[in-house]
């Protein structure tokens, strides 16, 4: 019988994590050997990513590994509770109003009043130019395309941001 490395097994879920939504990264079955299977889907992963297609995880592969792993499981689960919200409320844009856009800028206050270069927004339940602005900033702090869409991913990170630093 042939040793896992626990390791590698951790590669290999982020791997699938990745490739559930990308379809551009080979899929791996996580069994914790590094073989072809593996190796393939390694360099799936960087041609997709821009790093130098060797099959080898250096530093820079494994970094982008973790960010687009994180992406990933947040694109994936659901939308956070920081109130009843479901996937069929998202995304939230411009000209949308409801309780969803009064808690989104709760959210984006309590960045503002963590970071100077976030401005505080209205309370009210009405998206609007100001809060666009400052969604974007908070797209491009997480590294996504900056939309100024609430989607899951936007949603996500400031619901954890929110409920951490409550």
């Amino acid at each position: 019988m042939t040793k896992t490395d626990d390791a590698v097994f951790e590669l290999q879920g982020y791997l699938r994590n990745i490739g559930r939504l990308d379809s551009d990264i080979e899929r791996v079955v996580p069994d914790g050997i590094f073989g072809e299977e593996t190796t393939l889907s390694v360099k799936s992963f960087q041609r997709k990513y821009g790093i130098k297609e060797t099959g080898v995880v250096d530093l820079e592969t494994w970094e982008s590994l973790l960010v687009a792993n994180r992406q990933a499981v947040f694109i994936a689960s659901a939308p956070i509770q920081v109130v009843r919200i479901t996937n069929e409320d998202l995304p939230l844009t411009v000209g949308t109003e409801n309780e969803f856009v009064h808690v989104l800028k709760l959210m984006l206050n309590d960045v503002a009043a963590a970071f100077s270069n976030f401005s505080t927004v209205g309370t009210h339940s009405f998206f609007d130019e100001e809060t666009l602005v400052e969604v974007e900033k908070w797209q491009d702090v997480i590294g996504v395309k900056k939309t100024g869409e609430v989607d899951k991913m936007t949603w996500n990170t400031l619901g954890e941001f929110y409920l951490l630093h409550r």
